[in-house]
């Protein structure tokens, strides 16, 4: 009876030893659902690019993918894809991927999709997104009309025609977040808007930049940056880069340069004369 109860322990012991590098296998293997989004953004005068986000839900909720491999393919056609290039997202799940590759001289007007792939990830599971755009480019300038500067926009296809009926918006930089001008202006028949500037914007020696841009589902975010000297001059009254308390350590008040190293001289010097009167002391 004794030797069968033991048996059985035993038995019990080994199956349970054996059972727990199983668990840690099936935790260690669990893959999370991913949710991708793409958005294509092209600033005239720079590479335009995707942006990826990612997301996963979590113990604590949505959480971001972080350090997650992405493979980028390109469309050829309707059912090829080719691979151009590999990213990975960062600390905040967010990837950027440039398209050097979608510049090319054509005379029609070409749908440009991209698809992201997440693929043999060991903790997320297989997933997509695709995006498609089609080439659009702004070209802004100031004008003066009645005395009144005004901002003449126009925007266009990859073949340089008009494009009418899209709704394009006008912020100016700020420090700490653009600041909308009115709502939208739709383009009319040329592609073209003038939204006059009624209100007198100041800026650092009279220089502004307005950001004219469009966001659309077809052409994606297009913007063109305006950098001007039409705003009210205004003084810089700054004190960074004098000698105050919240100056960089290169321009310290003189008073905090003069009096602590005082203050340690006399210590050190009154250290000094201890230890050598202590000497002669020792000395006599």
């Amino acid at each position: 009876m004794k030797s069968t109860f033991l048996k059985n322990a035993q038995i019990l012991i080994l199956s349970l030893v054996m059972l727990i590098p199983t668990l840690n296998v099936q935790a260690q293997d669990k893959q999370y659902k991913t949710r991708l989004s793409v958005d294509y953004f092209n600033v005239i005068g720079t590479s335009p690019y995707l942006e990826i986000a990612s997301k996963f839900k979590g113990e604590n909720g949505y959480e971001p993918s972080t350090m997650l491999d992405l493979n980028v393919y390109r469309e050829v056609t309707e059912d090829s894809l080719v691979l151009v290039g590999a990213i990975k997202t960062n600390h905040k799940g967010v990837a950027r991927y440039e398209l050097k590759d979608s510049s090319a001289d054509v005379d029609t007007l070409v749908k440009h999709t991209y698809v992201i792939k997440i693929e043999d990830s060991k903790r997320f599971k297989n997933a997509k997104k695709a995006i498609s755009y089609l080439d659009a480019s702004i070209h802004a300038e100031i004008v003066e009309v009645d005395s009144v500067y005004s901002i003449k926009a126009i925007l266009t296809d990859g073949l340089g025609d008009p494009i009418s009926g899209e709704k394009l918006k006008i912020n100016i930089q700020r420090m700490f977040a653009p600041l909308a001008i009115g709502r939208s202006y739709k383009t009319k028949g040329k592609g073209n808007v003038l939204v006059p500037l009624e209100e007198s914007f100041s800026g650092v020696e009279g220089k502004l930049t307005f950001e004219v841009f469009l966001e659309s589902k077809k052409y994606g975010t297009v913007k063109y940056l305006l950098n001007t000297d039409i705003g009210t001059p205004i003084v810089d009254l700054s004190t960074y880069d004098q000698r105050t308390m919240w100056s960089p350590p290169s321009k310290t008040p003189w008073f905090l340069l003069i009096f602590p190293n005082l203050l340690l001289l006399g210590i050190w010097g009154v250290i000094f004369l201890l230890v050598r009167n202590l000497y002669k002391i020792y000395k006599s």
